[in-house]
């Protein structure tokens, strides 16, 4: 899964690293640098600059050679030839080898690997890895996959001599002292609060970096452009407010660039579909909930800080987006839907079904309180047609563990999506039901089979109607209510030179991405 933590995290500031040339980056939450347990996004841009993979994809999303020298498709699809490049090296200086990728393959299937890192599909699902020689392996598929060169992308090779799974994989020492192959190596041991970056001298692959060291770290409460000013930050994302000032000339002059580009991220309801732990097991009061986005209350806010109406589980940036118009949430409908389910005012002004049980639902959100927030005016909007929203915020890493857990009805979250829509389907599946990445509990068989079949089509434009169906199917059973995509807005400081984003808004996994980064005078 890539859930993505839309606050900043506290951390001490104490014995930031010494060095004028080492780049200072603001990182959201992260849980490891461990390619096997890859849990969400900040996961994958922490290991972006310590690992090289398969292949990687340039800034518009074409996938170009990395630790492979080439891939050849055989047999209709059904077989793979991979081909590491020659001569290169892990940071301890043994060889990448194609048992590693083997290696790599069985260690990503593993139950206790899979509960952690939710994978469905992918590089799990090729049936049978082997290697030919040192530098060559063999990929045996019985039906060809459209996702292979996406699977190959987020195929992100380990070591087999340091990276054999244990009982607990969260807690074994490698997942924050990592033997990578990227152009960068950490110093000492990383943390979930900070990690320090060094460029290696003997990286031998094909995409170096240009600064010599990264101090990724999590801030808390702390004044970012101070920060900058004492050149002890150089990007950092940041609020709409922050944004705004610093766009316009009120903070920051001559110190900052104010940078904003469509980001493939969306805000979203995740909705409790066991009908055994929620009323939200019926789809009729799935689609009152949507009904009640507070729309119009949020127009204000918008004209200040524009945000993209959510009209397609896969936003613009995603070759899978459904331009399609979708009905706008109606709060007078969510009214005539509830009547129409069975659910009547009682003496207490909420609604109740016909066992006499109260319409009361529990949220928990991880976004800050205020009268702004989305939950809070959608509460208001519930309490108006007899439904009463019990709204609880916490930090992201409880709310994410109340959602595992399926306690609650609601939980809100910000979700980013992938280069390929297959990596997305952990969270409508049955196989993403067995490994608790379906956090909504919902089950439908059509949804399967249409993923399935997604997978398993190599032409594009085939693939294309395939999605779009999927994203009309999510639309009307709503397990997911995604509201509105994101921007990224970042502010750049005016010494970092070579930042870019590639297609998806993000400034890393992707080259030239961070290894283009660099500090000038």
């Amino acid at each position: 899964m890539r859930w993505r933590p839309l606050v900043l995290v506290s951390v001490l500031l104490s014995g930031l690293w010494a060095g004028g040339d080492t780049i200072r980056v603001a990182v959201n939450a992260w849980t490891t640098l461990n390619p096997l347990l890859l849990s969400q996004d900040t996961d994958v841009e922490m290991v972006d600059l310590l690992f090289d993979r398969l292949v990687t994809v340039d800034a518009s999303g074409t996938y170009v050679p990395e630790l492979l020298e080439s891939w050849k498709v055989l047999r209709g699809g059904r077989e793979v030839v991979l081909k590491l490049r020659p001569g290169l090296i892990w940071h301890d200086g043994t060889p990448i080898e194609a048992e590693d990728l083997v290696f790599t393959w069985k260690a990503l299937r593993l139950p206790r690997v899979r509960q952690v890192a939710d994978t469905v599909g992918g590089v799990t699902s090729f049936d049978d890895l082997k290697a030919e020689d040192s530098l060559t392996v063999r990929i045996s598929l019985k039906r060809p996959q459209g996702t292979l060169l996406s699977d190959l992308y987020n195929f992100i090779p380990v070591p087999r001599r340091h990276y054999e799974v244990g009982p607990k994989p969260l807690q074994d020492p490698i997942n924050f002292a990592p033997v990578g192959s990227g152009p960068y190596r950490v110093v000492g041991k990383g943390s979930e609060t900070q990690v320090r970056l060094e460029r290696w001298a003997d990286y031998r692959g094909v995409h170096p970096g240009q600064a010599p060291g990264f101090l990724m770290m999590q801030l808390g409460n702390v004044k970012v452009l101070d920060l900058m000013q004492r050149d002890q930050l150089h990007y950092s994302s940041v609020g709409s407010l922050r944004y705004y000032l610093v766009r316009k000339g009120a903070q920051g002059a001559g110190l900052v660039q104010a940078v904003s580009v469509p980001l493939a991220t969306f805000n979203a309801l995740v909705l409790n579909c066991d009908s055994k732990r929620s009323p939200l097991g019926d789809a009729a009061l799935r689609q009152a909930i949507y009904e009640l986005l507070p729309w119009e209350e949020q127009a204000t806010v918008r004209r200040f800080f524009p945000a993209r109406l959510s009209t397609s589980f896969w936003p613009p940036e995603t070759w899978a987006y459904n331009p399609t118009p979708r009905s706008l949430p109606q709060p007078e409908r969510a009214a005539a839907l509830l009547e129409a389910a069975g659910w009547k005012f009682g003496a207490d002004g909420l609604r109740h079904d016909a066992k006499g049980r109260p319409l009361k639902l529990l949220m928990y959100d991880f976004f800050p309180p205020s009268k702004q927030n989305v939950s809070h005016q959608m509460a208001l909007q519930a309490a108006k047609v007899g439904m009463q929203i019990e709204l609880r915020h916490l930090s992201y890493s409880e709310v994410m563990l109340k959602a595992q857990r399926q306690e609650g009805d609601i939980w809100a979250f910000g979700w980013t999506l992938s280069l390929d829509p297959d990596l997305d389907s952990p969270l409508f599946t049955r196989e993403g039901f067995s490994t608790k990445a379906n956090l909504s509990g919902y089950l439908n068989p059509e949804i399967d089979r249409l993923f399935d079949e997604g997978r398993h089509t190599l032409d594009h434009e085939a693939r294309k109607r395939i999605y779009r169906q999927i994203s009309d199917i999510i639309f009307r059973d709503k397990p997911i209510i995604p509201i509105n995509y994101f921007q990224q807005r970042a502010l750049v400081h005016r010494r970092l030179k070579g930042v870019t984003f590639d297609r998806l808004g993000q400034p890393y996994g992707f080259w030239p991405g961070r290894r283009s980064w660099r500090l000038e005078p």
